[in-house]
């Protein structure tokens, strides 16, 4: 194993205490070596804190601290990534948990690439998980990113600020910029597990935005889709992202996610249709569920625009 490059992990904190100690025992447990362990706290008031400066006494290579005040969990990743210093980058959710080989697999893998990531396992506990198998060209990812735990970046990628578009979650927002740029790498083997947690911040943010957290939808998003879609649209965050890829996509290699973001902002049903026979004509780049054959996969792949807009709060955020 070549271990010449280093490595940096970013842990953003709010109140994970139930969980932070077996995630940590995982990062800790890396067949990697690792240079630092950056843990920043966003005001938890549970036992976090303390739980992280235990080990922090404990392991030289953890370094914690405290926002002055709560910046939520986009502003607190990207402030953390900023203080590392090692060659590559991880993000690490408080209450998953990493399988040994997770970064050493990651570092052999990125090549000249912005982001290496993998696969994962998702479900409440380990015998009841399911395999993540995201798609991630860049005509996918106007639609949704992949998980930042599975990323393994360039720090000097991830410390330019341009790359972290505003309101925009941070790991779709890097896996754009990313595609637009050095290009993205797939581990196509599950290493780590990501736990379904009820009292995350993204299932607290569909809570607050009155959704349903465990709505499994059958019917709705072909009722309400146009609706949901066109009332997205009048998001300014909407307007802003498709801007930016419409802006950055004018070389003849990005044509497809260019005439796709075309059509995302004109408010007109005929680009609608236009951006749904894409999806359809490309669904193999483009629809999340990539495995899926027959008549009702067409379909779907045809109303993936309609899909994705279903209980979508992706554009309604203000940091």
């Amino acid at each position: 194993m070549n271990t010449n490059k280093t490595v940096s992990i970013i842990m953003g904190t709010y109140n994970g205490a139930e969980y932070i100690r077996e995630q940590l025992d995982s990062i800790l447990s890396q067949t990697y070596p690792l240079k630092e362990i950056i843990i920043q706290d966003d005001g938890s008031t549970d036992d976090t804190v303390a739980i992280c400066t235990s080990y922090a006494e404990k392991f030289p290579i953890i370094h914690f601290s405290r926002n002055a005040s709560n910046l939520g969990f986009n502003q607190n990743f990207k402030s953390a990534a900023m203080k590392a210093t090692g060659d590559f980058v991880a993000f690490s959710d408080q209450d998953d948990v990493w399988f040994p080989t997770k970064i050493e697999k990651q570092v052999a893998a990125i090549g000249n690439h912005d982001i290496c990531f993998s696969t994962h396992l998702r479900g409440a506990d380990r015998e009841h998980t399911h395999l993540v198998n995201p798609q991630y060209s860049l005509e996918a990812l106007l639609f949704c990113g992949f998980a930042g735990h599975t990323m393994l970046l360039r720090r000097e990628f991830i410390q330019t600020s341009e790359y972290w578009l505003p309101n925009i979650m941070y790991d779709w927002s890097l896996a754009i910029c990313a595609q637009l740029h050095g290009g993205i790498v797939m581990v196509d083997e599950p290493l780590n597990w990501h736990r379904t947690n009820l009292a995350s911040a993204c299932h607290e943010e569909l809570k607050q935005a009155g959704k349903k957290v465990d709505a499994r939808p059958t019917y709705q998003p072909y009722l309400y889709g146009i609706a949901n879609y066109r009332r997205l649209q009048q998001q300014p965050n909407w307007q802003m992202l498709y801007t930016y890829i419409y802006e950055h996509t004018r070389e003849p290699k990005f044509a497809l996610a260019h005439r796709m973001s075309y059509y995302m902002l004109h408010h007109n049903l005929l680009a609608l249709f236009c951006l749904c026979f894409l999806c359809l004509k490309h669904g193999d780049k483009i629809y999340y569920s990539k495995h899926q054959r027959g008549l009702m996969a067409k379909i779907r792949a045809f109303c993936y625009p309609l899909i994705f807009s279903y209980n979508n709060i992706q554009y309604n955020r203000q940091s």
